[in-house]
């Protein structure tokens, strides 16, 4: 019989005790930071309750000495300005965060021993307190989380626990067991108690002055117009006084925080490691992100299928039977358990961004980091392969339980409908793979991407020693595919950076490459950023080419009929694609201008105007090229009769969206409806286009083959 819970207290005990005394003296440096902010914290308080008390004592004082009638209107000011700023100094210091999950569900644990028995075991191990209390929720993640207030600051409070059954459905137990670890490793005992410690109380902190509510609630009532707000208006100025003081102060200590931040994540992780071992964390993180994947794409079909009257039972199964579909896909294989087998290095197809924005209490290392320090502290443990719903009781009927909260959360509960069967759902979904997925001689060179705009009819072929130089697999090897998936990757990063440069990303610093930098030097490396993407566009599109010298070459030793065909496909594809880019331009436009002018409920018509003439000339525009779009042969052919009736209905009206003052919402929605299905309808046609080219030219290439 397996044994779910092996004894490993001895290994995490002796990583819990090994903080280096470099990093406990940058601790102590840290938490003596927090002191000294305490110490502001409660002089800024008392003086703000000595300002109020004093303007409440003056307008008594007013009232009591000169007590005609003119003083009492001044009285009463200094009264109401006293009690506004005492009022609403409570409501922003001793602010009690509440983490709000509306997905989660308590766990009765009492139902589930076996789950008891382990956490109780993994929390000895890791020595910290027994969660409070443990909820689910339908994520792939774990966490520990707890209501932070002001009294924080002196004392802990007990952690709850949310379990993500996305992730119970994502690993074994080994792997559950290191995820947990890592989560608990951040509040551990022993030495690390220090930087557990500090580790909370700057995350309050950063809750306290950047995620309070009750300053929000300042705010509103500042700007009511009310007399009221004018009153409010005045003890903002001291409220934000106090809170400018406080967030440099918190500036300051978040500035030496970061410099142990990493530190004690990757001591959370060797907890990780030495409680679970080195194949079981770095499976769990692989698993991990392809349950993630899963279980996103199950969330965001919901509302689709709500809308055709289906509904999930379980989602967890669903997301289960993804999981199955998208590893075999991707040619791996199964265990006994039905989770993916993901050993060896990490898949360097999927690229993470090189630009991160993390939150000041949160920075972790990359997952390049953790892997090679997993692989560094070579950890032999023995791997439990079970399933970690092993550890609940009557899994299934949790798991419909926690499915049912995410129907009931995002409202889409309704007595008619019928079940859509996991298996069903994965069936329909590989058919629709089918019809859209390019040959696999490619390497998905060509996929998610436009093709290179060229005139193809000047296209000249390749020479007889340029041929022998070059080949298919050359053309589209996994190292040239996966240049361009780098290419693309460090474009978006140079957007990333050119945006918190203007500033329209809002943030005081970023890590690029794992280092971190002031919002400041955003410009500077994103000017280098860009130059070499322009260079590997430049390569890019030379490739491309390349490709298609080499594909005309063999079509026309093949005879002329087939270079024909090949170049009118190909400018086929050209022309549909620069009818997406002008259809997809003037789709954003109509969102914008919708949304516009559904943000305008406080205007008046006459304000709301311009948005509805905006709107018509964009809908004038959209007729003119919807005309020429649903023309064309091959969009025609598979334009959806639901499509084709609502733009049948939209080419009779008349393009005004406001009639006597009155706007005509039900056409509103027509537009923005047919502007976006057709939208996605002529991308699918466009893919469908370049799967019949690829087609060709892979069908070129094996008669050019056979024939030479």
């Amino acid at each position: 019989m397996t044994n779910l819970n092996p004894d490993l207290r001895a290994d995490t005990a002796r990583v819990i005790s090994a903080t280096t005394f470099s990093s406990r003296q940058q601790l102590i440096k840290v938490f003596g930071y927090i002191i000294l902010f305490f110490l502001l914290y409660v002089a800024l308080v008392f003086t703000a309750i000595a300002l109020a008390i004093g303007c409440m004592a003056g307008g008594i004082a007013l009232m009591r000495y000169y007590g005609y009638f003119l003083s009492v209107i001044p009285g009463v000011a200094l009264i109401v300005l006293g009690c506004n700023i005492l009022f609403f100094l409570g409501r922003f210091l001793f602010h009690r965060s509440q983490p709000v999950n509306p997905y989660r569900l308590q766990l009765d644990l009492a139902a589930h021993p076996k789950l008891t028995k382990f956490l109780q075991q993994l929390v000895e191990e890791t020595q910290i307190r027994f969660p409070r209390k443990v909820f689910l929720v339908p994520d792939v993640s774990i966490s520990l989380f707890y209501h932070s207030s002001f009294f924080n600051l002196f004392w802990p409070l007990r952690k709850n626990l949310e379990i993500g059954l996305g992730l119970v459905n994502s690993v074994n137990i080994s792997e559950f067991r290191m995820l947990l670890a890592h989560e608990f490793g951040h509040f551990s005992g022993g030495s690390m108690r220090l930087g557990s410690y500090v580790y909370g109380l700057n995350k309050l902190l950063h809750n306290m002055l950047y995620e309070n509510d009750g300053w929000n609630d300042m705010s509103r009532h500042r700007n009511s117009g009310s007399i009221s707000g004018f009153f409010v208006h005045i003890t903002c100025w001291v409220i934000s006084a106090i809170q400018v003081l406080l967030r440099r102060s918190y500036q300051l200590i978040n500035r030496e925080y970061q410099q142990v931040s990493r530190d004690l994540e990757l001591q959370a992780d060797d907890i990780a490691v030495h409680a679970a071992g080195t194949t079981a964390a770095l499976s769990a993180i692989r698993r991990a992100d392809i349950g993630t994947y899963c279980m996103d794409h199950c969330l965001h079909k919901l509302p689709e299928l709500y809308d055709h009257k289906q509904r999930f039972q379980n989602i967890f199964k669903v997301q289960r039977q993804l999981i199955r579909y998208y590893t075999l896909q991707s040619y791996a294989t199964l265990d006994k358990e039905g989770l993916p087998v993901v050993s060896g290095p990490c898949n360097k197809v999927h690229l993470k961004s090189r630009v991160q924005l993390r939150h000041d209490w949160a920075l972790q290392p990359n997952a390049e980091s953790r892997v090679d320090r997993y692989l560094e502290a070579d950890v032999e443990k023995e791997v439990i392969t079970d399933s970690a719903w092993r550890l609940f009781s009557d899994a299934e009927q949790l798991q419909e339980q926690v499915t049912n909260r995410v129907y009931e959360v995002l409202t889409l509960e309704s007595s008619d409908f019928d079940w859509m069967c996991p298996q069903r759902y994965v069936t329909e979904l590989e058919q629709r793979h089918r019809i859209y997925e390019f040959p696999k001689a490619f390497n998905d060179y060509y996929d998610n991407r436009a093709f290179t705009h060229t005139d193809i009819r000047l296209l000249q072929p390749l020479s007889p020693e340029e041929m022998n130089r070059i080949s298919f697999g050359g053309l589209y090897h996994p190292d040239v595919v996966l240049r361009m998936r780098t290419y693309y990757r460090d474009y978006q990063d140079s957007e990333t950076l050119h945006a918190i440069a203007l500033q329209q990303l809002q943030t005081p610093h970023f890590e690029f490459d794992g280092k971190r930098y002031r919002a400041c030097k955003a410009q500077r490396i994103g000017s280098k950023l860009a130059a070499h993407v322009e260079q590997e566009q430049q390569w890019l599109a030379a490739n491309d080419i390349l490709a298609c010298r080499y594909h005309y070459t063999q079509a026309l030793r093949l005879g002329a009929d087939r270079a024909g065909e090949m170049i009118l496909q190909y400018q086929q594809i050209l022309d549909y694609q620069r009818d997406a880019v002008r259809l997809s331009d003037l789709v954003i436009r109509v969102i914008h201008s919708i949304s516009l002018i559904f943000s305008t409920n406080s205007y008046t018509v006459d304000a709301a105007l311009p948005f509805f003439e905006a709107l018509s000339a964009d809908a004038v525009e959209f007729r003119k090229l919807l005309l020429h779009v649903i023309t064309c042969p091959t969009v025609a052919s598979n334009l959806p009769q639901d499509i084709k009736a609502s733009i049948e209905h939209f080419r009779l009206h008349k393009g005004e969206f406001i009639q006597d003052g009155v706007p005509d919402y039900a056409a509103i929605k027509e537009l923005h409806d047919i502007s976006s299905s057709l939208m996605e309808h002529l991308n699918n046609c466009i893919i469908l286009l370049k799967k019949n080219y690829l087609e060709l030219i892979l069908e070129i290439d094996a008669r050019y083959t056979v024939s030479d």
